[in-house]
């Protein structure tokens, strides 16, 4: 009885061994993975194509401020055309066309508003996806497996017109903050930012900016 039980602790004590002897050797063979790290606020400072986005988005912009001014003047000069009316009816009628106009152009500008906020975030999501799909080529060709984005020693925004607190308003910005650290030699911020520009002198449908949506009434 007793030489079993030896026997016993004897395979037991073995196949631990055995146990942690493949674990560690799986623990060693075991690549890690590379990671990358990009800033991107320089990206998007640098980028062509946030300039090009920028200058489409205020073309749209002065088009609808444009178009809103000739319509408001259009409006202000029969409204003092109406004062030179002499028949109380008449210009009653003029009066009352007009104000249902001005109702009706404010709920335009309105819909315009709403189009180019639209727009906007439409461009902007456009703009993040280039983003993600450069970052991708580059890693894959550089043999990183994720690139992060590197937010530690980014400024913190205190704004004094808001209710909050400057103190809670940078709590807050801290609680969002991600990565503390990242290495200098894994930066790729650079080479994102020079391939997407290169992309941009000679464009393909995957790069291009997306098109306006907006239409005119």
């Amino acid at each position: 009885m007793h030489k079993t039980s030896l026997f016993i602790a004897i395979l037991i004590a073995a196949t631990c061994v055995a146990g942690s002897a493949a674990y560690t050797a799986g623990r060693l063979s075991a690549q890690p993975s590379a990671v990358a790290n990009v800033d991107i606020r320089r990206i998007l400072d640098k980028i062509q194509q946030r300039g090009e986005m920028e200058i489409e988005l205020t073309q749209l912009a002065n088009r609808f401020e444009q178009e809103l001014k000739v319509r408001k003047e259009q409006l202000e000069a029969r409204a003092r055309e109406s004062d030179a009316i002499t028949d109380p009816a008449e210009r009653q009628t003029l009066r009352d066309g007009l104000a249902l106009e001005q109702l009706q152009l404010k709920e335009w500008a309105m819909t315009k508003q709403a189009e180019a906020d639209r727009e906007q975030a439409l461009r902007w999501e456009g703009l993040f996806r280039s983003i993600v799909s450069e970052s991708e080529k580059l890693a894959q060709s550089e043999g990183y497996q994720y690139v992060i984005v590197f937010d530690g020693s980014a400024e913190f925004q205190r704004d004094r017109r808001s209710q909050m607190p400057l103190a809670q308003q940078v709590v807050e910005q801290i609680s969002r903050r991600r990565v503390l650290y990242a290495a200098k030699g894994d930066d790729l911020t650079e080479k994102l930012i020079l391939r997407m520009n290169n992309a941009r002198a000679t464009p393909t449908p995957s790069a291009q900016v997306m098109p306006a949506t907006t239409t005119a009434p």
